[in-house]
């Protein structure tokens, strides 16, 4: 029996057994890409909803005790690791922030009155924007630190998912 070449050529030309493997190849990455995005998105606005719940517990404390120094301290606390007395073995609320990144502010119904109003507890979006009228030191901000580098992947330096985490807290004085 003779075979013609250019019939079988024609024929393992026109087969399309490896086109899914191809597809696949190429889709890979785009799929890598996303699936980063999508987890760094998700533990950000982890981080940033467990920030803004204790912004939220700490401002509710503090609203109701005398705004002393231990009572402050308890805030922060209350902040950083989620209960009133936080030593450095406890296990922190968000991995990466202290007690440097908590704001604690107080307005007052005049300059010169020492009836307090409200106090707010928040973590700055940039240096100084902390006013330290309660008498505690400036505040640093937080900045998330993301697992994938996005910005390497995509080949784009620019790129990065390193934001700052900012939120706030501000409630009534109870205490006359």
């Amino acid at each position: 029996m003779r075979v013609n070449f250019t019939t079988v050529m024609r024929q393992w030309l026109r087969r399309e057994d490896g086109g899914a493997l191809a597809e696949l190849a190429i889709l890979i990455p785009c799929l890598a890409v996303m699936l980063g995005g999508v987890c760094e998105f998700g533990r950000y606005f982890q981080n940033y909803t467990t920030l803004s719940k204790a912004t939220r517990s700490a401002s509710r404390y503090l609203s109701n005790h005398n705004l002393d120094d231990t009572e402050l301290t308890r805030a922060k606390n209350l902040m950083v690791c989620g209960k009133l007395a936080c030593a450095d073995s406890d296990r922190k609320l968000v991995s990466g922030f202290s007690a440097a990144n908590v704001c604690l502010q107080a307005t007052k119904e005049s300059k010169d009155s020492l009836k307090v109003l409200t106090v707010t507890v928040s973590v700055p979006r940039k240096a100084g924007d902390c006013d330290t009228s309660l008498g505690a030191s400036a505040a640093t901000p937080f900045v998330y630190k993301p697992i994938f580098n996005i910005g390497a992947l995509l080949n784009n330096s620019t790129l990065s998912l390193a934001l700052p985490i900012a939120p706030s807290t501000t409630m009534y004085y109870m205490i006359d």
